[in-house]
């Protein structure tokens, strides 16, 4: 059984990942920082994990400081940092390996292509600008750089929904509360896919050898109003009065995300994936929130 390594793999998405490679026949090998982690790491430095590069058939590196935490100059710091180091790691660690992995897939964001409006975005389309958007093209500028011996791809994910966590996790007791309602004018929009279909991702670029920049989210973008409007039709809540913007900004001095990470509209379609004729299983929001069973 051939073994993929997955860096930060302990969180939401590496959870759904390792459970689509097992499905798949491979053996999913947890790199992490605490003690449920296979193999220890710190991240940022070559040590004993290397080994576990050794004849693996791919590595896919999901480590980053998260970006829903409030953007002082000590977090952004560690937002940026913490993807470039991990990723400038690894592929020092892949350029030593006597046997090193075929695959070398990076996490990146929809956040490279910046507040762009009602511009459709495919993988061709150009970066944005803003912070989020620079922190993803430092990210995949520390993939792709030099050379490597392993085949290298960028996956650009969107708004991941499951069950077990992803944006439902504060978005659904928060509706509950009757605090459902849309984020600014609600005309932002939101570019989402189901955790199974994220994973598949992962799972097909690593069987396909396939290399280059795709992009993670589902064929279906919605407005963040009519998100929304699914998500309380979903819990059984009434409408509720959109959060303004200027509610967002304080609510991000008491500790929440910046207000950009809500109100900002990337209408992003999964290009590459279409064209090779994947099939989703979350296409229809209203469907894919009821199959989630919240």
């Amino acid at each position: 059984m051939a073994k993929v390594v997955i860096a930060g793999g302990t969180g939401f998405i590496g959870k759904a990942v390792a459970r689509q490679l097992k499905r798949d026949d491979f053996e999913p090998v947890i790199l992490g920082r605490g003690s449920n982690a296979d193999v220890v790491w710190d991240a940022k430095s070559l040590g004993e994990w290397t080994k576990c590069l050794e004849g693996a058939e791919a590595v896919i590196n999901l480590t980053g400081s998260p970006i829903t935490q409030p953007w002082t100059a000590e977090n952004r710091k560690n937002i940026l940092e913490s993807r470039i180091e991990s990723a400038r790691v690894i592929g020092q660690a892949i350029q030593r390996a006597d046997r090193p992995p075929a695959v070398w897939i990076n996490a990146s964001a929809i956040g490279y292509y910046g507040d762009r409006g009602d511009e459709l975005l495919t993988e061709t389309s150009s970066a944005g600008t803003g912070f989020l958007s620079e922190v993803c093209q430092a990210w995949e500028e520390a993939l792709f750089v030099g050379d490597s011996p392993a085949v290298r791809a960028a996956v650009r994910i969107g708004i991941v929904l499951g069950r077990d966590g992803g944006a439902l996790g504060p978005l659904v007791p928060l509706t509950r509360a009757f605090l459902g309602g849309a984020q600014g004018d609600g005309n932002q929009w939101m570019s989402w896919i189901l955790d199974s279909d994220l994973a598949w991702t992962f799972s097909h670029i690593v069987k396909q050898r396939e290399s280059g920049v795709w992009n993670g989210v589902g064929p279906s973008p919605v407005r963040n109003r009519d998100f929304m409007h699914a998500l309380r039709s979903q819990l059984g809540r009434p409408w509720s009065p959109p959060a303004p913007k200027f509610a967002l900004e304080v609510a991000a001095k008491l500790g929440g995300p910046d207000p950009s990470v809500l109100l900002s509209s990337m209408r992003v379609v999964p290009q590459r994936l279409l064209d090779g004729g994947a099939l989703f299983t979350g296409r229809d929001l209203k469907q894919t929130l009821a199959s989630l069973g919240l």
